[in-house]
């Protein structure tokens, strides 16, 4: 699914956000989150609830739009530190796989490079506030989306190379080329995350691609 806007009534249509909706039968007790893995947006396993509907049918949007975004600043802020500092319980959001897991992952880094500084900073991204829908449990529906800013910095007399995984051949890819050494790096990727908002009580992250960020830009100092 797209999501277009205007900027004045008349201007063309330009897609500013991309969801996936998952429409294949399905299997009861099953849960199938291959749809969204294909494009790195890792989902929870519990469903959402369904969303809540008008008289004639249409989904209803939020009345408290405003507040239920703020949940975005309250993740890009649990989701920035200096690895392995990360504190993964956090009284605003559920402790699971797209919270305290993921904290862990980046607390863990890369075991080839500990001596390397790595710090992850998230920043809500600006522009149009997408739709906040109201589901028919009561809670929120909010789709956040951040720029990432990782900073990858060598003690003074070393540096260091990127790994094999797919985000470093990404990272690599634009900063010019495999196999460079660097003395430093910042790194930025698009990141989008759906939350689920309740009245009272800590958020949930029903899913997100913090784990597998689609790449923006890069610069760095080489050796």
């Amino acid at each position: 699914m797209h999501y277009f806007v205007q900027a004045a009534p008349g201007a063309e249509w330009k897609a500013v956000a991309l969801s996936w909706v998952y429409d294949a039968p399905r299997r009861p007790g099953v849960f199938d989150d291959t749809a969204y893995a294909r494009y790195g947006f890792d989902v929870r396993d519990r469903e959402v609830a369904g969303f809540a509907r008008g008289a004639g049918g249409e989904a209803v949007l939020s009345p408290a739009a405003g507040a239920d975004r703020e949940v975005c600043g309250r993740y890009a802020k649990y989701l920035t530190f200096t690895a392995p500092d990360g504190e993964a319980e956090s009284a605003d959001f559920v402790p699971g796989e797209l919270t305290t897991e993921v904290v862990g992952a980046y607390n863990a880094g890369d075991a080839e490079m500990r001596e390397v500084t790595w710090r992850q900073e998230l920043e809500v991204a600006g522009g149009l506030e997408l739709p906040v829908v109201r589901l028919a449990d009561g809670k929120s529906l909010v789709t956040c989306t951040f720029t990432r800013t990782d900073r990858l910095t060598a003690p003074r007399s070393m540096a260091f190379r990127y790994g094999s995984g797919l985000r470093y051949r990404e990272a690599e890819a634009l900063l010019g080329g495999e196999g460079k050494s660097w003395r430093r790096t910042t790194v930025r990727w698009s990141v989008t995350a759906s939350v689920e908002v309740p009245e009272r009580g800590p958020a949930d992250v029903v899913g997100c691609s913090c784990l597998r960020p689609f790449p923006l830009s890069a610069d760095g100092v080489a050796k």
